[in-house]
């Protein structure tokens, strides 16, 4: 648990001192207007394999170099090494995205849930981002879900109240919410798509019946991603390096 100055900020995993050195740190980044606490019952799943380091930006709302400074210095003095995974969802995507700019060299693998529609990321560095593929082969796993679950609940339940009126059921079909929502659908997918171009060893998980927050209400199959990309991780290229990273860490922590 941090300081009063990370208030909320937990590291949890396994019980095993050892672990510390070798394993990855698993980072997660909370969305706008959300907390660690939702976080609680996927890190619990996690935990029990891996180091998992829920990190709470605090009420001050810091903009995403602001906050990447405080996180690192955060590591630093709590000891906590690389590699990293690095976990975001929803505008916690832009956090995760330049936590990755800045450390690329200790960042071996991404899940990004629900992130990519989100406009206040630095369009110069994101461009960047794509044209150099700048995970490389590093494992990348983008989740889907459906954000706009709700509304098209509400739009096929006036169809069913409809009954047999077939007209007034065209009329719900072909009117301008139900073609907004459709045409969010087909952008939505577009732009989660879109961030497979980080990495060259990336896959693509759609849940269509669970709303934005799959953090929060599909833990299990996040958890199933995630250890994807930790099974996968160990087959980057520059494995070696970070090798010498946790020996380092190691001396530290004697």
């Amino acid at each position: 648990m941090g300081t009063n100055r990370y208030e909320q900020t937990q590291v949890l995993g396994p019980n095993d001192r050892s672990n510390i050195c070798t394993s990855p740190l698993i980072i997660c980044f909370h969305g706008s207007g959300d907390s660690c606490a939702s976080w609680s019952e996927l890190a619990q799943l996690l935990a029990t394999s891996y180091r998992v380091l829920l990190y709470n930006r605090g009420p001050s709302n810091p903009d995403s170099k602001a906050s990447t400074k405080s996180l690192v210095q955060y590591l630093a003095e709590m000891q906590l090494g690389p590699p990293y995974v690095l976990i975001g969802h929803s505008y916690g995507g832009n956090f995760a995205r330049e936590f990755l700019q800045q450390r690329i060299s200790d960042v071996i693998g991404m899940v990004l849930a629900e992130t990519g529609q989100e406009t206040a990321l630095d369009p110069v560095m994101e461009a960047h981002q794509y044209k150099r593929t700048i995970l490389g082969t590093k494992p990348l796993s983008v989740i889907r879900a459906n954000s706009m679950i709700g509304k098209m609940k509400q739009l096929e339940e006036k169809i069913q109240h409809a009954q047999g009126d077939e007209k007034l059921k065209s009329e719900i079909r072909n009117g301008t919410e139900f073609v907004m929502v459709e045409a969010w659908d087909k952008e939505d997918e577009r732009l989660k798509k879109r961030q497979l171009d980080l990495s060259k060893n990336s896959r693509y998980l759609h849940i269509p019946d669970c709303g934005h927050h799959v953090i929060r209400d599909r833990p299990d199959a996040v958890a199933g991603e995630v250890r994807w990309v930790m099974e996968n991780c160990n087959n980057v290229p520059d494995k070696q390096s970070h090798g010498v990273m946790k020996k380092l860490w190691g001396k530290l922590l004697r």
